[in-house]
């Protein structure tokens, strides 16, 4: 069985603040008062987030006049240790008595059938009669489907009411004259947030894969690097060497004293001729 987690003054927040009840809440106000440095530090931020559900009241235990009116006001109070005169603390929720109270926030935490009590009371409107932004709203929590038909078929065995309970709506059924609109809703399904944790562990691997990837790019530049360097030395050398060979076969000049015999026979023959 899952347990609900506590809460503190610290963690509230202007959603979550919707689950807590007034008892809790004075509970955690006391808690919290036993940090007395931290909580006057903090005091205005909590009230800040305590003061959209929330209205608070300090005052006597022994003041009944006084208690006994705010309970008639809807308020719970709690006893609380002595901080001055006052022992006691008033808390009532803030009730949601129009559409128009309604946020993203707190229609988290109705159900379908007190959102369509409020339409209900909203001036016979209906659905199509509301601000766009309350419907938005509305519909971040809910399925919403209207429909306006005669009064006979909306109403008629097996017809749309049925079938809409069937599946788990709640209906509101407002009169139009013979017509009926038809207002129906379901709580969509809670989908929880996730939230990526980025431990140290995780940027470590992360860095360490990073490193290994740039040491291997940079073995690998290094070796293509040598390798273009050796073979662009050996074509320098290769043209280096062809041209002090072509050098060398351009200063050479014939030497007479290794004239082959063959050449002292032409000679030789190209005299007689002459004479």
């Amino acid at each position: 069985m899952k347990t609900k987690t506590k809460l503190t003054l610290d963690c509230l927040d202007k959603s979550n603040v919707w689950t807590v009840t007034p008892s809790e809440l004075s509970q955690m106000i006391i808690d919290a008062k036993k940090k007395r440095e931290e909580f006057q530090e903090n005091e205005k931020h909590y009230m800040n987030i305590i003061k959209v559900v929330f209205d608070i009241q300090y005052l006597k235990r022994e003041d009944t006049a006084k208690i006994s009116q705010l309970e008639n006001s809807h308020y719970e109070v709690f006893s609380t240790p002595d901080e001055g005169v006052n022992n006691a603390i008033a808390i009532r929720k803030h009730p949601i008595k129009k559409v128009t109270d309604l946020t993203l926030e707190n229609i988290q935490h109705l159900e379908a059938y007190e959102v369509l009590e409020l339409i209900a009371n909203n001036m016979g409107t209906g659905w199509k009669g509301l601000p766009l932004a309350v419907q938005d709203i509305i519909e971040s929590a809910f399925f919403v489907d209207c429909t306006v038909m005669p009064t006979v078929t909306m109403r008629k065995v097996g017809g749309i009411i049925d079938r809409r309970k069937e599946d788990g709506y709640e209906v509101l059924e407002l009169e139009k004259g013979t017509w009926l609109e038809g207002i129906f809703m379901k709580p969509k399904p809670k989908v929880e947030k996730v939230h990526i944790d980025y431990s140290i562990d995780d940027e470590e691997d992360g860095r360490k894969r990073r490193r290994k990837h740039v040491e291997e790019d940079e073995d690998n530049f290094e070796e293509e690097s040598f390798e273009e360097e050796d073979e662009d030395m050996d074509d320098e050398e290769l043209k280096k060497l062809d041209g002090e060979v072509d050098d060398e076969m351009e200063d050479e000049e014939p030497d007479e004293s290794n004239l082959q015999i063959e050449d002292f026979d032409a000679i030789d023959e190209v005299d007689e001729d002459e004479e």
